[in-house]
């Protein structure tokens, strides 16, 4: 097992009882603890089982259409991949003395490299951004039918630099930067540094990830604040009520980019309860962590009230619609424009949302068992395949050599960093922090939502990052002499 200390076993919450012996409430707070940990032991199993069966699939298309050309470009591919993990491996000079510059340098490196290869990708919702922070830079901070708090950063960065998406990509490069920093210190600060490094390099080396930078889409600032949560839960656990403040300000900063932070609260709020911390103490850490969450968003409740005259928090104009296509098994969940007829009128309207979640209420209970085969068919759409990043930048209809390739190779490493998550909470099963039962209960919790709302591939993107997290206990204790040679200082 990870060598941690006691204030890194209880995830920087929570003190043992004085007589050393649990009370009857912590060995309830055991048994909460192992439950979930058995249910994001078995979510990470089905995502590997469904992943392994992607691969396959992406292998059996690229090598239905292999020539000369094509074979040049996996073997090619392949080959600089290896290159770069063999020298993570190797473990020698910098990548051992200075594992995060390292890291941080290779995340900023492969992403800049991305922006100068690849244009920003201006369709769908990446267009509406990229004109909302157009709006936003000349007319200063809005509220919107969809959430702005991704515009809102770009419209700080067009009103500096100019509108132009270069500078949005230049942007989502210092998030990934960011990101992999709080991957870094949270993963060692629960288990050691060789577990950091591999969560770190595992995030620096996603094709995904890295192919992500040049698309405007929301995933990457709302991973880096929920990163951020999860950062502040392990750093400020000593200080209690100011994390729970500041965990409840940074979800409520993450609801202004995506609508589906609300759901998260208790996956936060039950922290101090699994790390035994008193019950009124526990239950006052979770009311401010709610009020701050409340507090952050009012400007979104006085809009909604201005607007349509309801007591609301959600920043978007498409609840509705996205759980009328999320429960539309024609498209297994998926965006479905012909259902815009069926609504009828306008969208992003407050009038058609509400419309469209009414239609979907009543096709629920119309057919409730139709909802859950549909549910099981969604799961590996969102959680299994990693195709996000090739097909915003590249394209996969046309199967181009190029992009076969680095499908397979995203695939591969989505694979690989989910399996080793699966493998790293198995070996953490004996002493499990209070901050992993929140990253799985975070997963739990958008499983579900996205059992009744949209899927697409790329929204679970932003939870790579915890996935490598994760991972670090199982990456650590890897054994690899050619490569390692000496035992490493951060033993396992």
């Amino acid at each position: 097992m990870l060598h941690r200390t006691e204030d890194q076993d209880t995830g920087g919450l929570g003190r043992p009882s004085p007589d050393g012996r649990p009370s009857a409430r912590s060995r309830a707070g055991v048994i909460g603890v192992r439950a979930i940990w058995g249910l994001g032991l078995l979510l990470l199993a089905a995502i590997v089982a469904w992943s392994a069966f992607e691969l396959r699939r992406f292998a059996g298309q690229a090598l239905a259409g292999l020539d000369l050309r094509r074979a040049a470009w996996i073997a090619g591919s392949i080959l600089v991949a290896a290159a770069m993990w063999g020298a993570v491996l190797w473990n020698r000079g910098p990548f051992r003395t200075h594992a995060l510059a390292t890291g941080l340098v290779a995340v900023l490196a492969t992403r800049l490299i991305d922006v100068a290869l690849v244009p920003a990708p201006l369709v769908s919702d990446f267009l509406t951004y990229n004109q909302l922070g157009v709006q936003i830079s000349e007319h200063g901070p809005m509220l919107a039918a969809v959430p702005t708090g991704y515009p809102m950063a770009l419209g700080v960065v067009y009103a500096l630099f100019g509108a132009q998406p270069v500078y949005a990509q230049l942007l989502n490069c210092l998030i990934a930067v960011a990101t992999a920093a709080l991957v870094y210190d949270t993963a060692r600060r629960l288990w050691d540094g060789n577990a950091a490094r591999w969560a770190l390099w595992l995030f620096a080396l996603a094709p995904a990830q890295i192919l992500m930078t040049s698309v405007l889409a929301s995933e990457a600032p709302y991973g880096l604040l929920l990163m951020l949560a999860v950062w502040l839960a392990v750093r400020l656990g000593s200080r209690r009520f100011a994390a729970a403040l500041a965990i409840g300000g940074v979800l409520a900063a993450s609801d202004y980019v995506r609508a589906t932070s609300p759901a998260l609260i208790p996956a936060f709020a039950v922290l101090p309860f699994v790390a035994s911390v008193r019950l009124r103490v526990a239950t006052a850490w979770a009311a401010a962590l709610a009020l701050a969450f409340l507090l952050v968003l009012v400007p979104v409740v006085a809009w909604n009230l201005q607007r349509q005259g309801v007591l609301s928090i959600s920043p978007s104009n498409y609840g509705g619609w996205s759980l009328l296509v999320g429960t539309d098994p024609a498209h297994n969940g998926q965006y479905n424009a012909a259902l815009i007829n069926v609504v009828g009128g306008t969208p992003g309207t407050p009038e058609f949302d509400q419309r469209a979640g009414q239609i979907a209420i009543e096709r629920l209970r119309a057919k409730p068992l139709q909802f859950l085969e549909l549910a099981v068919k969604k799961f590996p759409l969102m959680w299994a395949i990693d195709n996000y990043g090739v097909f915003y930048t590249m394209g996969t209809a046309s199967n181009s050599d190029a992009s076969a390739s680095l499908l397979l190779l995203s695939q591969a490493a989505y694979l690989a960093t989910v399996g080793l998550a699966l493998a790293g909470l198995w070996r953490v099963r004996g002493a499990v922090p209070p901050a992993v039962t929140t990253m799985i209960l975070i997963l739990a919790t958008l499983v579900v939502v996205h059992s009744f709302l949209e899927v697409e591939p790329r929204y679970h993107a932003y939870l790579v990052p915890i996935f490598c997290i994760l991972a670090g206990p199982a990456g650590a204790a890897l054994r690899l002499p050619r490569l390692h040679g000496a035992r490493s200082a951060a033993s396992v």
